[in-house]
């Protein structure tokens, strides 16, 4: 984490990106490499949702800040292949470059060992090593980034949630609510009546795509989906002889394998 953290802000601006990578470090090896938390592990260290977690690592990956590394260590300890997260690489030469470690008991001058035998001839000057104040500093800076970070993510998550921009693909949310003209333009194609979308068929769609988060679509593309949605379910409805029940919630018996 100390090289996440010594990165400059102007390298890495965003700040939901920047607290992800500061997770992610936490599960590599000293090397950078063999991260792989799952994106509910890194929503809970982070407080972002697992939608803007999974955002925010195909930035640092585009950005370069992160690689994808050996896939077979996340398989050593999960046996099914769809429950694997991603394993990453952290690329550590965008950070400051490790200090050249000195042999023990060489001598800064010649490389040569003042040992002999295995024991030190003369005796080092000073106190025998100087105490290490660097990890409280690294904790504080951590605290403080945390603590800037919180209210600004929160805000831009507000801001996502309320008004995502037209073009922007997402996956579906609990605080979702379908674009009125998107909407009314789907029932006019889709050729139902204006009340054909009732709020409890909006929860239930909802309930059903916030389930698989790999999903993603516009909001008018969301929109599309919702009226086909709700057109299947008055065709197979009306097929028994019954009106759609758009409070029933048999549907998620099946969601248990996602």
């Amino acid at each position: 984490m100390s090289w996440a953290l010594a990165l400059p802000k102007a390298s890495l601006e965003n700040p939901a990106a920047r607290h992800v990578l500061l997770c992610l470090a936490n599960y590599a090896g000293s090397d950078g490499r063999g991260a792989f938390p799952s994106a509910l592990t890194l929503s809970e260290d982070t407080g972002l949702s697992e939608r803007t977690v999974r955002l925010k690592l195909d930035e640092l990956e585009k950005a370069g800040f992160i690689t994808e590394g050996n896939q077979a260590i996340a398989a050593a300890y999960i046996d099914r292949r769809d429950r694997r997260p991603v394993v990453y690489d952290l690329q550590l030469k965008r950070g400051a470059n490790a200090a050249p470690r000195k042999e023990r008991g060489a001598d800064d001058r010649t490389g040569c060992s003042s040992q002999q035998n295995g024991v030190q001839e003369n005796a080092e000057r000073g106190a025998a090593a100087a105490p290490n104040t660097s990890l409280n500093h690294q904790l504080t800076e951590e605290q403080q980034l945390q603590r800037e970070l919180a209210e600004e993510i929160a805000n831009q998550e507000r801001a996502a949630a309320e008004c995502p921009s037209p073009n922007q693909r997402f996956a579906m949310f609990a605080a979702w609510q379908p674009d009125a003209k998107s909407l009314a333009d789907q029932i006019a194609i889709a050729g139902l009546p204006d009340d054909a979308i009732p709020d409890a068929a909006i929860r239930k769609f909802k309930g059903f795509f916030v389930a698989k988060p790999g999903k993603v679509e516009s909001s008018a593309g969301w929109c599309y989906q919702l009226v086909q949605w709700v057109r299947r379910e008055r065709v197979e409805a009306a097929g028994k002889g019954e009106a759609p029940d758009f409070n029933d919630t048999s549907w998620a018996e099946d969601m248990g394998g996602l």
